[in-house]
């Protein structure tokens, strides 16, 4: 077996060292910057829990490697990196090691938080990005470092803002694909299992809210307030009751009797609307099947047409070609969303709906 020595290249995961001349000795823990010195100033441990000892990177070669935190995704970019902050930093080594670390971390735990057949997609995506972030950075430079003399300010300040740009382009590229990693990943699960799932959600805030409600009427929870916290355990139900959720609503609504039989005072009197719920929510099932039943209408305008879409109750705006930043800016303050699934911009198909839409559009709905 082909044995990995610790470099400066991989400390930043590496949990379990052995040293080379010992190969049957037993494993020691590794501890990456296990002391601080000071701003960008550290040393690494090694050795048991209480008997650690300061190791110095010019003895990283006595030392394999037996266990690490996570593989290195990112060790291809470890040496530009570093140098990327040659302009920015005294110490570029350390900064450039940081950001290795704490990306190559994140990206470890978005990876295991999605399904595998997702994983190469977003990794291939996650290094493009990091890779740009770090390249921008390098154009970026300090007068600190550099030296004030002939130091072209406007170049630089263009250099930082771009920087700025691409770290943000990052930022929210992550933020949408995690976004829609999890929607794929939740739409995929069995109706069966979407449905215990969410209602493990709702049995755990009702329980807490109940817990809260008795404690308060028993005097063993002082501070708050009751009719507050039965406001919000209605409001969170009529949620589930407007998306037309039979299962939950009576779930719930079974769970807060239980809670009823069980303490002196009930949590919820029997005269609240919470015990409508389930009559209410039956009414919103059967529009909803009313207008999944119905075939989608559309009305064309000049660079797209608007469609009608009873099914997913959604009103759904589809142009011909990507529409301009103004217009992207205006559908956004009309409540409109972008939905890769559909390729349109859609809302909840209201009145409301349909007004906007004609007034982004300056067309007659």
């Amino acid at each position: 077996m082909e044995t990995t020595l610790l470099t400066k290249e991989n400390a930043h995961r590496v949990t379990m060292v052995r040293r080379v001349d010992a190969p049957e000795s037993e494993p020691v823990a590794f501890l990456f910057r296990g002391k601080r010195h000071g701003y960008c100033s550290y040393s690494h441990l090694v050795g048991n829990p209480g008997k650690e000892e300061i190791l110095a990177p010019a003895d990283f070669k006595d030392w394999e490697v037996v266990e690490v935190a996570h593989p290195g995704y990112l060790e291809e970019y470890f040496k530009q990196a570093c140098s990327s902050y040659n302009l920015t930093s005294f110490s570029p080594d350390e900064r450039g090691e940081s950001d290795i670390a704490s990306h190559e971390k994140e990206l470890h735990e978005d990876l295991q938080s999605m399904p595998e057949q997702q994983r190469e997609r977003y990794m291939e995506n996650y290094k493009r990005y990091f890779s740009a972030m770090i390249a921008a950075n390098s154009r970026c430079a300090s007068a600190m470092i550099t030296g004030p003399a002939r130091f072209n300010t406007g170049r630089n300040e263009k250099a930082c803002n771009s920087h700025a740009k691409s770290v943000t382009a990052f930022r929210e590229w992550r933020e949408r694909a995690l976004e829609a990693i999890r929607k794929a990943t939740e739409a995929a699960k069995p109706e069966e299992q979407r449905l215990e799932e969410e209602w493990q959600k709702v049995k755990a805030f009702i329980d807490d809210a109940a817990s809260t409600i008795h404690g308060i009427d028993t005097g063993t929870a002082r501070g708050y307030s009751r009719a507050l916290f039965v406001s919000n355990l209605a409001g969170r139900l009529s949620t589930y009751v407007n998306h037309g959720n039979v299962e939950i609503i009576d779930r719930a609504v079974a769970r807060l009797r239980e809670w009823n039989d069980k303490v002196k005072k009930p949590v919820v009197t029997a005269r609240h609307s919470i015990f409508k719920y389930p009559e209410l929510v039956r009414k919103v099932r059967e529009k909803q099947q009313e207008r999944a039943s119905r075939e989608n209408r559309e009305i064309p305008f000049d660079g797209g047409k608007v469609v009608y879409n009873f099914e997913e109750d959604r009103l759904q705006i589809l142009f011909d070609k990507i529409p301009d930043t103004d217009m992207r800016t205006t559908l956004k303050r009309n409540a409109f969303k972008w939905a890769p699934r559909n390729q349109a911009w859609q809302r909840q198909l209201t009145h409301n709906a349909e007004y906007a839409a004609g007034q982004v559009l300056k067309i007659t709905i």
